[in-house]
């Protein structure tokens, strides 16, 4: 059995934040006939894989003064509910209340590094953090890279991460099959 390294998420891979240049951030001229998905921390919920309800989508000038996060990307809520974690289905531009990880190639998995911000140890460390210098929480870059994380063999993410997703698209699918005999 080996021993989990414990290193910052700068060792596992490039960590980002989401960019809104454009003021009123929600002006609807970034969105009239837009089809790039943005994604908030509403449709960041830890208990799921992939965002939920995505109802906002940017058009080209939305997309100029913001940034495209590619599929597979971890995206984490800064603001709000801190340190929810979900992974991008497809490209998507991402607000400022969100950071988007992307991990380097054969060190880290996404799926296990979405999951480790389910994890409760985790979880209580960004609250902390985030709320350790004034009273609004705010989960800022520099506080987020000084938090621990696991780094097991790639391979051994791979398999956790593959793992805990299968039984993540399993209850999704049984909540929308629901939902749907619900509708009946």
């Amino acid at each position: 059995m080996s021993v989990w390294e414990q290193v910052s998420l700068n060792k596992l891979g490039i960590l980002e934040k989401g960019i809104q240049k454009h003021h009123p951030q929600y002006d609807t001229c970034l969105f009239e006939g837009g089809s790039v998905p943005f994604l908030q921390t509403l449709n960041c919920q830890n208990d799921k894989l992939h965002p939920i309800e995505l109802t906002k989508y940017y058009n080209k000038l939305g997309i100029l003064q913001s940034k495209q996060f590619k599929k597979d990307t971890v995206c984490i809520t800064n603001h709000g509910r801190i340190g929810d974690a979900v992974i991008l289905k497809n490209p998507t531009c991402l607000s400022a209340h969100l950071f988007g990880f992307n991990s380097f190639k054969n060190v880290s998995d996404p799926k296990f590094i979405k999951y480790c911000f389910n994890y409760s140890k985790i979880k209580k460390l960004c609250n902390v953090i985030s709320s350790a210098v004034s009273a609004t929480k705010e989960l800022t870059l520099d506080r987020i890279l000084k938090i621990p994380f696991p780094n097991p063999p790639f391979e051994l993410q791979q398999k956790i991460g593959k793992i805990l997703s299968t039984y993540d698209l399993l209850i999704e699918n049984y909540q929308r099959q629901i939902e749907e005999a619900k509708k009946q």
